[in-house]
């Protein structure tokens, strides 16, 4: 059966692509230009410039499907498991996807064949690379808690950690994997070509929810017990504060998110008493910009090198340095934004849109 949190989130996505549809249609002259690409049979949860995953609902079980734009192409994921997939992403050679029931908690990978392999770990924390989709990590136990990192074109499986890994990690395009390891305070380490490196240092308080670009690695380092900040590692510079302590709780690819050697993240203002967030960019070169409008909560959508998709008063924006943010489109729960070969996509329900500006 259907999972609810599944039937419900399907339900979600269908109005609000109806709402944003009939939004963008009535959006003033001066908003990017929403280009229509392509339509599936069901609610898109993520792209590669050739194809696109969705999942539908049939005879009351939701199914994984991949549309094949060029070839037009469709095929269905096969699960003889019983159970709701999630977490799904297309990977270089096919499909991730997890389940997280009672009585199962596994990574599935699908190439073509007709059985998905089983893998063991939790999918809660997989990521894949974002680019080119070749690498695959995920939480294990062998016991204790490692990243297990997936190689789908060499079939090849590493595992990283110590046993004691810790909360969220990510993975690059370039195969580096980030992550927070213990004993307290917990630091953050990177994995790459073989090796493990301690990228943080700190008696007293710990480091948490790394992202890397394979360039950068941002994280939150506390502070105190009760505040922290948003700090970059460089090879170059070593730790960089982008955010300065506060109480305020912040979360990773929302309020800080790296790009080929940029920095998107939050910083916080007053206003009327209360805090609210601005979206700032970091080059780089070092350049500090603003590129969402000061005093009106706004956070991280999507990254691509300089240009960050950001969210504010229930309206996605297209935000980069000296220039004026873009409107793209309003913004509901289930829209996506995509960096595809030199243009962004913005998906919502079953549609597929590319952004002319």
């Amino acid at each position: 059966m259907m999972s609810a949190q599944r039937d419900k989130t399907m339900s979600t996505f269908i109005g609000a692509a109806c709402m944003l549809l009939a939004s963008v249609l009535a959006m003033p002259a001066w908003a990017a230009h929403l280009e229509y690409v392509t339509e599936v049979g069901g609610t898109i949860t993520d792209l590669t410039p050739q194809r696109v995953l969705f999942f539908v609902v049939e005879n009351g079980r939701p199914v994984l499907k991949v549309h094949n734009r060029l070839t037009g192409s469709l095929r269905t994921v096969p699960d003889q498991t019983g159970h709701t997939p999630g977490y799904e992403k297309l990977t270089a050679r096919g499909v991730v996807y997890g389940i997280t029931e009672d009585d199962e908690t596994s990574v599935y990978e699908w190439n073509g064949g007709a059985t998905p392999v089983w893998n063991d770990g939790t999918p809660r924390g997989m990521r894949v690379s974002p680019n080119n989709k070749r690498y695959v990590i995920w939480p294990t136990w062998r016991p204790g808690r490692y990243v297990n990192l997936r190689d789908v074109l060499l079939y090849k499986d590493t595992l990283i950690g110590n046993g004691r890994v810790a909360d969220l990690a990510d993975v690059s395009d370039s195969g580096d994997v980030v992550f927070t390891e213990g004993p307290a305070p917990h630091q953050v380490f990177r994995y790459r070509a073989g090796q493990t490196v301690r990228l943080t240092e700190g008696a007293g308080y710990s480091h948490y929810n790394p992202l890397t670009d394979g360039i950068n690695v941002v994280y939150r380092k506390q502070a105190s017990d009760t505040t922290s900040r948003i700090v970059m590692y460089s090879e170059s510079l070593g730790e960089v504060v982008l955010r300065e302590a506060s109480s305020a709780h912040f979360d990773p690819r929302v309020d800080y998110a790296p790009s080929n050697g940029w920095v998107g993240f939050t910083r916080l203002s007053n206003v009327e008493g209360g805090s609210v967030r601005q979206v700032w960019l970091r080059s780089p070169q070092g350049q500090m910009s603003a590129v969402s409008p000061a005093g009106e909560d706004a956070f991280i959508h999507a990254m691509a090198g300089g240009q960050v998709m950001f969210v504010r008063n229930g309206y996605l924006y297209l935000g980069r340095p000296g220039t004026a943010p873009v409107l793209v489109a309003p913004f509901a729960d289930g829209t996506g934004s995509i960096w595809l070969q030199g243009h962004w996509y913005v998906h919502f329900g079953s549609g597929l849109y590319r952004l002319v500006l």
